[in-house]
């Protein structure tokens, strides 16, 4: 290649991607442009002076492609397009866009020659965007545990970033709650946790205290670590970057952190990661935050219905398709594995005396859109009746057909119960008067004529005759009493012995 015009040369320098020459195994390379130190970090005498370098700086998930080039050998294409990621002399990951030509000489040798362009801010881009997608997707399955779904999202971006460590630090009360990171050591999370956030309390309660960002770039020297500073040196850590992750209502949720093991400043696109990250972290914590006051929300409805012996119900007229809530079939003593809900089924278990004329209410309310409120019957399977009251109401769409009717039901049987053991008990105690009322006026009456009998065959002595006078008297008051409840029981106990509903 030395032997090569001047104006050649200086064309292949002048090119923006990595032009090189190599053998046909891709071992020895015998040309690569200037431009590869600034893009991989090692210099083109390195390149042409360290056999088998291309293949050592593979990413171990991509080393397929080793095998990638040494098949254009075989076919009969000349031309092809690979993407693979070597790894910087900085460690630090660069994605790399490969236009390989394959050259034959007369001699029967085969060389390799190409353009290497450095792809990385668009594949990182899309990678990044697929990680957010997928971390959205995930954070959705609720059976998945929030601090699995930000540990997922970590990872991520450390295979982005691979010399960077994420940390996730809860925030509540002012304290760090707890924390997550695919890569920092536990015990370094354990000692942070729990302690308050504040200015001087390290980028993360910085950031908490302020709800600014904080960067860090030398722990040794930032007065704000001076608390955590030998726990840093413990660990090797040499700089952090936080971002607060805010909610709607102005409250620190979390920060978002990441450490890096030398000193160092963030970049441009690291600066975006930080905001994109802690954009994300805002909808996945706060979408999880309403999730959760919505499931303990409907938790507590549950537990209320079960002890209320209230139930809930939704009938899609449009499908016919009938959804009972768990209290529902609790208070018709069904299993909802074993029975069906429908409008037919319900019908069934209403008592018989029962059905047309809950059928009418229902019916009137599709017609006249209006709610109904009603009590009802219903028949467990083991034959019990239960006393219901229940509410129905309709809702139609702009044009005003029916699309759903929905409703509740109570159990007022224990009332129902309740009432008629009262009225059984007035009963009894109306019996009980009326009887006591007539069996104590006829030996009064008795009395009230011995007195009577005695006063008058007396002798006549007039003390004998005031005492007699006043038994008399006390005895005619006691009957007058005694009519009055009489004239109050006889009424009602009349109606009571042919059978009516006592008033």
């Amino acid at each position: 290649m030395k032997n090569k015009p001047d104006q050649l040369y200086t064309l292949l320098q002048s090119i923006e991607g990595v032009v090189w020459e190599a053998d046909s195994f891709m071992r020895q390379f015998t040309f690569i442009s200037d431009r590869v130190q600034p893009v991989l970090g090692f210099s083109p005498e390195q390149w042409l002076s360290q056999p088998g370098l291309w293949e050592s700086l593979i990413h171990p998930d991509d080393r397929q492609v080793i095998e990638s080039y040494r098949e254009l050998l075989k076919g009969d294409v000349k031309n092809h397009i690979f993407e693979y990621r070597l790894i910087r002399a900085d460690g630090h990951i660069v994605w790399i866009r490969d236009n390989v030509s394959v050259i034959h000489e007369g001699n029967d040798t085969v060389r390799l020659c190409g353009i290497m362009l450095d792809n990385t801010t668009s594949e990182r881009l899309s990678a990044l965007e697929r990680l957010e997608r997928d971390m959205l997707r995930l954070n959705s399955d609720l059976a998945v545990p929030l601090p699995e779904v930000m540990l997922s999202y970590l990872r991520g971006l450390e295979v982005l970033f691979p010399q960077m460590q994420y940390s996730i630090h809860r925030i509540k009360n002012g304290h760090i709650a707890d924390s997550v990171s695919p890569s920092l050591p536990p015990a370094f999370l354990s000692e942070i946790t729990g302690r308050p956030i504040g200015e001087n309390e390290g980028s993360c309660g910085a950031a908490a205290a302020t709800k600014k960002q904080v960067i860090v770039s030398d722990i040794a020297t930032d007065p704000r670590w001076v608390k955590y500073r030998s726990l840093a040196k413990k660990f090797h850590l040499r700089a952090c970057w936080s971002n607060p992750v805010i909610d709607a209502d102005g409250e620190v949720m979390a920060t978002l952190a990441m450490y890096y093991k030398k000193i160092k400043s963030p970049g441009e696109e690291e600066l975006k990661v930080m905001e994109r990250g802690t954009a994300l972290l805002r909808i996945i914590l706060e979408n999880r935050k309403k999730t959760e006051i919505i499931r303990e929300a409907h938790l507590l409805m549950l537990q209320s219905q079960e002890l209320a012996h209230f139930g809930n119900w939704r009938w899609d007229i449009q499908q016919d398709l009938v959804s009972w809530s768990p209290a529902l079939y609790t208070i018709y003593g069904l299993d909802p594995k074993d029975f069906k809900a429908t409008f037919a089924g319900y019908q069934e278990r209403l008592h018989p005396d029962d059905r047309s004329r809950v059928y009418e209410l229902i019916s009137n309310v599709l017609k006249t859109k209006e709610d109904a409120e009603f009590e009802e019957r219903i028949i467990r399977p083991g034959g019990e009746v239960r006393y219901l009251r229940s509410w129905a109401k309709l809702q139609s769409d702009q044009q005003g057909q029916p699309l759903e009717m929905i409703g509740a039901c109570l159990d007022i049987t224990e009332r129902v119960g309740h009432i008629e053991t009262i009225e059984k008990r007035n009963r009894q105690l109306l019996e009980i008067a009326w009887m006591q009322s007539h069996v104590i006026r006829a030996p009064l009456v008795k009395i009230m004529g011995l007195i009577d009998l005695i006063r008058d065959n007396s002798d006549n002595e007039p003390e004998k005759r005031e005492m007699f006078d006043y038994l008399l008297s006390s005895a005619h008051e006691l009957d007058e009493q005694i009519s009055r409840i009489c004239e109050k029981i006889d009424g009602p106990f009349t109606a009571l012995a042919s059978g009516s509903p006592l008033p």
